[in-house]
């Protein structure tokens, strides 16, 4: 099954973006679930770490306070972390054959370099064909848009233009399995998806892939 990834942060577009790929048949793309799997990628890598760390022949004795850590298995966990995550989070319906989700949770303010590191090494590492989209927008518009332009202008866009170069980073680092798009290719503008199409070996009729954009999302006014 192809899993996809939309890595964003707040008011980029990515509500429409999530509507327009569910369009595509047997896709069911989830929409945000409070960055959840960050959270399995971290409990995943803690255990990677205490393993290495801790392993060892003294870890054979029932006196050792890491008593058994040598029988853990870092790798099984992971994958089966992945495999619940999927099956009892996202739960797609039976004929599925692409899922994934949005989250806008990316932003340094909300993970650390090394946690975010951390989450998309555990999406191309345990998910069967994985992509991930990083989508973004001008950060001078999103900041005054939604909820963050109840904020410090200066401070929003400072932290925007951080994320922007956060996921300008990690696109680099994994080109072939990651694709970078921008609000403002796509905005009233159906045509600016065909490339992520393409990249992702899917289409649209014309005809769908406008109309899953026509209506413009209240929230994104």
């Amino acid at each position: 099954m192809k899993h996809i990834f939309i890595v964003t942060f707040g008011r980029t577009g990515s509500t429409a973006l999530l509507k327009t790929l569910n369009a595509i048949e047997g896709a069911c793309i989830r929409g945000q679930n409070g960055a959840l799997l960050c959270s399995l990628a971290e409990a995943a890598e803690a255990l990677a770490d205490r393993h290495r760390e801790r392993s060892g022949n003294r870890a054979r004795f029932t006196g050792n306070p890491w008593y058994g850590i040598n029988e853990a298995n870092p790798e099984a966990f992971a994958h089966s972390l992945a495999r619940s995550f999927v099956r009892d989070v996202l739960n797609p319906p039976e004929g599925t054959r692409i899922t994934g989700f949005k989250e806008i949770n990316y932003t340094d303010e909300t993970l650390t370099d090394r946690n975010f590191d951390a989450v998309l090494g555990f999406m191309l590492r345990y998910f069967e064909d994985p992509h991930i989209i990083f989508l973004t927008r001008d950060p001078a518009e999103a900041s005054h848009s939604g909820w963050w332009q109840d904020r410090d202008q200066d401070v929003v866009t400072d932290v925007l233009e951080m994320t922007i170069e956060r996921f300008h980073k990690a696109h680099a680092a994994n080109p072939e399995r990651s694709f970078l798009i921008d609000h403002a290719d796509f905005d009233r503008n159906p045509t600016g998806l065909l490339p992520l199409l393409d990249w992702l070996g899917e289409m649209l009729p014309p005809e769908l892939l406008e109309d899953s954009l026509e209506e413009r999302l209240l929230h994104l006014n």
